[in-house]
């Protein structure tokens, strides 16, 4: 872990503004944990199975995506969601 993120925090007392911190932190570093073995299996998926570097870089980059069920498509508290979670993160 990068202590550059834990600057912030008082040495002599944890206040639940750190604690909050500390949990989006973790929650942060979860998520790109699992993003990079998702695409890390994909790497060694691709490289096995294409034959340019532009079908392995769409395979790479697609590797976190799954298949919209029909049951998402009418339930409604999946209805309207944004499907593509890495576009609102840029």
């Amino acid at each position: 872990m990068n202590d550059g993120h834990l600057a912030g925090l008082n040495k002599e007392t944890i206040t639940s503004s750190d604690i909050s911190r500390l949990e989006a932190l973790f929650y942060e570093n979860v998520h790109l944990e699992e993003l990079y073995k998702v695409r890390n299996d994909a790497k060694l998926r691709a490289v096995l199975s294409t034959k340019s570097y532009d079908e392995f870089k769409n395979i790479v980059d697609a590797a976190h995506l799954r298949p919209i069920t029909k049951h998402d498509k009418t339930n409604a508290d999946t209805r309207n969601r944004l499907w593509n979670t890495s576009v609102k993160d840029k």
